[in-house]
């Protein structure tokens, strides 16, 4: 199974394009690599691939990636895409996708919960329709094939977990079963599994038991710390307030997860945090822990 990062930033980017802070200034200097919004890209072949998140940056991300590239006139090496939520970072992408032409649209996957706010919003509501599809995926089950050439539950083996999350913002941040769910992705041929979780506001049972289960496990590393957007003077909430636990602090990520064996990666990482800045402390407790920073183009093979 092949794993490509297309993007390893939360919403906005890095540098984000009204934002001057210290991380943004860097990415644009040249001082700290440029980073596109969150998502991967699964492939058991090479030819085929899954998205897991389309976000507004997919155009650049496609051409960046050459196995994205367009096999003829008019087509695309896209399968399939799921959705871990329907934050815009996440589901933007679909407006760029709009051109897609022929009777032969996308297979699209997300919980119901996700596809309903999604399919509310008029960038994303042709996809609800023929000749797309946009299915709901079980909670806490494996995902059952859709037939033809379909990846998921044909050469991927794709597990829905929902985790602790809210509805985005434009609908209010309810709690609701489903709102974020995380992924558990493996090749019918392989041992090894990926766990796409890059969103969450706390780790419950489930979480933690997919995480120790996988080999590797893409995390929310939005946040170092809860108040570091509010310390930066970027924006008067802490990093719960917006639906994410923070990586650092005696009841973060690390903290919590301290005991776990599996390669922690962590993605979607805001342009406050002060991980991006590998002279920093927080940068420094996150590799002698053991866990490491996705960028773009980060590539594994499982």
């Amino acid at each position: 199974m092949i794993v490509r990062v297309l993007g390893s930033a939360a919403g906005g980017g890095v540098p984000q394009w009204n934002c001057a802070c210290a991380n943004c200034q860097a990415a644009r200097t040249g001082r700290a690599p440029r980073r596109t919004q969150s998502s991967l890209a699964v492939s058991v072949d090479g030819i085929r691939w899954l998205l897991l998140n389309c976000s507004p940056d997919i155009a650049a991300q496609i051409e960046a990636f050459t196995p994205l590239h367009p096999p003829a006139p008019r087509g695309t090496p896209i399968a399939g895409m799921l959705f871990t939520d329907a934050n815009v970072d996440h589901i933007g992408g679909l407006a760029v996708l709009r051109q897609r032409g022929g009777d032969r649209g996308f297979l699209i996957r997300s919980s119901a919960v996700i596809r309903e706010i999604a399919a509310a919003q008029p960038s994303c509501a042709p996809f609800a329709a023929p000749p797309h599809r946009w299915l709901d995926t079980p909670l806490g089950e494996l995902i059952p094939s859709a037939g033809g050439d379909d990846l998921a539950g044909g050469a991927l083996i794709i597990r829905t977990i929902a985790v602790p999350g809210t509805t985005p913002g434009y609908d209010g941040r309810r709690r609701a079963t489903g709102a974020v769910v995380a992924y558990e992705v493996a090749g019918r041929n392989t041992r090894k599994s990926l766990l796409f979780a890059p969103v969450f506001s706390a780790i419950d049972d489930a979480l933690r038991t997919a995480i120790e289960r996988a080999s590797v496990a893409f995390l929310d590393g939005s946040f170092y710390g809860d108040d570091e957007m509010i310390a930066a003077h970027l924006l008067d909430k802490p990093a719960r307030g917006l639906g994410h636990q923070p990586v650092g602090g005696s009841d973060g990520t690390m903290a919590q997860l301290r005991h776990v064996r599996t390669r922690l990666v962590f993605t979607h990482l805001n342009n406050s945090n002060p991980m991006l800045d590998s002279n920093s402390e927080a940068y420094a407790a996150v590799r002698e822990f053991g866990a490491e920073l996705a960028f773009d183009g980060m590539e594994l093979t499982l």
